[in-house]
């Protein structure tokens, strides 16, 4: 018994009075220091392709579109080369592009109608200004370059944004025009909306309307 706890005792003694040659621990110095900057750069790579996003803003809307028109618009744009430190453009060197561009605009209403009691069944629909509520571009073929020419010496000239052009024709400014020309047909729509939504309540209601414009 004793032998034995004498052997088990010089084994511990030689076991920590053994000495790791230096080069074994810089070796392993090195390899944790390497591994661990390894797996820092993965999971920073996987964090820089990971995509993000953020709610700007919730809004609670009362939107009704009352009319939804198909449009083509033909839209061109020149450039040209113009003299230094002018707004004159130096002959033949005019740029020339025409789109067609075809795309869906949504008019109606963005708040709410006032419906105010004027005698026994029956209401007055006060129906705000009408607005642009959206536009899309046609899916299938959203516009093309039907014509692009140049000057004999338009090659200086920078060439046109074609892309940049069609966001200009998009915007609800541009379609503005499109509620004053087709304000009856909107009207009817809407008059046509409430009337059946407030007949499926009580088919003997009688409504008149009011537009602000």
């Amino acid at each position: 018994m004793k032998r034995n706890r004498s052997k088990n005792k010089s084994l511990l003694k030689s076991f920590f009075s053994y000495r790791v040659p230096a080069w074994i621990l810089m070796f392993m110095f090195l390899s944790f220091v390497i591994f661990y900057f390894l797996g820092r750069s993965q999971a920073l790579h996987s964090e820089a392709n990971k995509a993000f996003s953020m709610v700007k803003y919730i809004k609670e809307v009362n939107e009704e579109v009352f009319l939804n028109i198909g449009i083509q618009e033909v839209e061109t744009q020149t450039n040209n080369t113009k003299i230094p430190w002018t707004n004159i453009g130096v002959p033949l060197t005019e740029k020339k592009a025409l789109i067609i561009l075809n795309y869906d605009a949504k008019l109606g209403i963005k708040n709410s109608v006032k419906v105010k009691s004027i005698g026994i069944k029956s209401y007055n629909i006060e129906i705000p200004r009408y607005e642009v509520i959206g536009i899309s571009l046609d899916t299938k073929k959203p516009y093309e370059l039907y014509d692009s020419t140049g000057e004999l010496l338009s090659s200086s000239t920078a060439d046109i944004d074609t892309g940049k052009l069609v966001t200009q024709s998009l915007t609800d400014e541009q379609q503005k025009k499109y509620l004053k020309q087709y304000s009856s047909q909107i009207d009817d729509s809407a008059k046509n909306y409430y009337k059946s939504l407030f007949k499926s309540v009580d088919s003997k209601i009688k409504l008149t309307f009011t537009f602000e414009r």
